[in-house]
């Protein structure tokens, strides 16, 4: 039986063919399969997804703008590459190409998105790209993975109330902008009130962390959580789990919030536990997440996603 786990080599692009050397994240997706393999003693068996289609991509985004990401200078900006960041005589195909893979991570958000109606839990090891607007890329973020499944299945009326539970460092401002005014879809943010983006965006409920109140940000998850239930019912919740507010996160606008990776694994087990034990489909992403280390952040939330589908035993 598959795991309710979504992943695809795609979501390891090849930088350095496309003549880039910015350090962008890791693929924390193979390291965290890498790990549970070990866990489990053989290779998980998981869901590969098929590149979200443009027909949804348009339910999200203006055609204007999806036309110019078939142009190598509208990934040069989206991406911030430095003069000493790309090569094009180097590159061996075209920063175009970036849109193929997006895409298939794209469609992991949606196909975990279905897997979590139909079995209660499922993630994307990958995806997350909550900064994109419907008319402009931002953020590092092309096309919004996690508007498209929810425009996607709520048009094919597979739910009709979506929470987002957004705890990435940064705010989920592209959510904000893209469900301003829908009322079937609640947006919660918990993010640094500090560093980008500095023009926020509002929310449902924006819930913004001061530097000194670190002390307090898994009372603050837990209250906004309440917060949210009280307001909304939901039938599908996404959780962008980003770990760019874990310590060892190596970006430096990231170091207002500096959350022990003890902190982390309750922060995700919380927001995980609350839907699993009210029996409300969850759907994990990874978002932000930066350097060698904050794979584990994901692992340990990612595990936890199997442990309460009852497909690993849990471990403390």
């Amino acid at each position: 039986m598959k795991l309710p786990l979504v992943y695809s080599s795609k979501y390891n692009t090849d930088l350095a063919e496309l003549g880039i050397v910015k350090p962008f994240a890791l693929d924390r997706g193979q390291l965290v399969l890498s790990k549970l393999a070990s866990d489990m003693g053989e290779i998980p068996d998981i869901h590969s997804p098929e590149p979200i289609s443009d027909q949804i991509l348009r339910l999200v985004h203006t055609a204007e703008y999806l036309e110019t990401l078939n142009n190598s200078s509208t990934w040069i900006e989206l991406l911030e590459l430095k003069a000493d960041e790309y090569f094009p005589e180097k590159a061996q195909a075209p920063l175009t190409l970036l849109l193929d893979d997006i895409k298939t991570k794209c469609g992991g958000t949606l196909l975990a998105c279905e897997l979590a109606l139909k079995h209660g839990l499922a993630a994307n090891l990958g995806g997350g790209y909550h900064h994109a607007f419907p008319d402009c890329g931002r953020g590092f973020c092309a096309l919004h993975d996690i508007a498209c499944a929810i425009r996607s299945l709520k048009a094919r009326k597979l739910c009709r109330k979506v929470l987002v539970v957004d705890l990435d460092f940064h705010q989920g401002d592209g959510t904000a902008v893209v469900f301003q005014g829908d009322n079937s879809v609640y947006t919660l943010s918990v993010h640094s009130e500090e560093g980008w983006p500095e023009e926020k965006q509002q929310s449902t409920l924006d819930v913004p962390i001061k530097s000194d109140e670190t002390h307090l940000y898994l009372k603050k998850v837990e209250a906004a959580l309440a917060k949210a239930l009280s307001d909304f019912a939901p039938d599908l919740v996404l959780y962008v789990a980003g770990s760019d507010p874990y310590e060892k996160d190596v970006l430096p606008g990231t170091k207002f919030i500096q959350l022990t990776l003890d902190q982390m694994r309750r922060r995700d087990e919380l927001v995980i536990d609350r839907f699993a034990d009210l029996k409300i489909p969850l759907a994990m992403v990874f978002a932000g997440g930066y350097g060698p280390h904050v794979w584990e952040v994901h692992y340990f939330a990612t595990r936890r996603i199997l442990e309460r589908a009852g497909a690993l035993s849990p471990v403390r």
